[in-house]
């Protein structure tokens, strides 16, 4: 996998979708990634979890997802009442990680950090806070996973690490900067696109991916 595209936290933002993931397949990439948290949001549940399927997005599970299927968090903010079987079966089927292979290393896809899908990890996460995230430091130890992948705080960046790149798109959320990106392992270079409806595809802002840092 050299180039992908990559879409956020979702949230059920089924119209938006739509036109993300028409502007990744004009940008030529392959796969299309999206990190969870589908459900749970202001738009069609449904039908955001119909054209995932549909349209061959590769996805992993949120801890939304997680609460939807156990029946536990439906007091949360627009929280998804009802699915289809269809669409339940759909998420039944969502693994919490999946793996892959670049020019440049090997990339974990995941929600939060590694199976840990709340943990939380923003540009700002310093000292006690990074040390409290237990999965972080198992990633930066696999020999196997160079970048990483995850959502969950709608907050994109790219942070390097010893030993991990970790990626975050943001998310195509209404009440947040909807955003989406392009990765590409060849180039090292993560471009950052609008999904707002009257800019979708417009380039926000073009980051050096850098490899993972030497471990000491």
């Amino acid at each position: 996998m050299s180039r992908c595209g990559v879409i956020g936290d979702v949230h059920a933002e089924d119209e938006t979708l739509a036109r993300v993931i028409d502007a990744l397949k004009e940008l030529n990439t392959d796969p299309i990634l999206c990190v969870g948290d589908l459900v749970d949001g202001m738009g069609d549940t449904d039908q955001t979890l119909a054209t995932l399927r549909e349209r061959d997005v590769v996805c992993v599970a949120g801890n939304h997802e997680r609460w939807l299927l156990a029946g536990e968090q439906r007091q949360v903010e627009n929280a998804t009442q009802s699915i289809t079987d269809e669409s339940r079966a759909f998420l039944e089927s969502l693994p919490r990680m999946r793996h892959f292979s670049t020019p440049s290393g090997g990339l974990l896809l995941c929600h939060g950090v590694g199976v840990d899908d709340e943990a939380w990890l923003t540009p700002e996460t310093r000292g006690y806070a990074l040390q409290d995230i237990p999965t972080l430091r198992d990633l930066i130890m696999n020999d196997d996973v160079q970048f990483m992948v995850g959502g969950h705080t709608h907050q994109r960046m790219v942070r390097q690490f010893a030993g991990l790149t970790v990626i975050n798109v943001g998310t195509i959320h209404r009440n947040f900067e909807q955003t989406f990106a392009v990765i590409d392992f060849e180039d090292m270079r993560v471009e950052v696109r609008s999904a707002r409806a009257d800019k979708t595809g417009d380039l926000i802002e073009e980051l050096v991916l850098p490899p993972p840092a030497e471990l000491s």
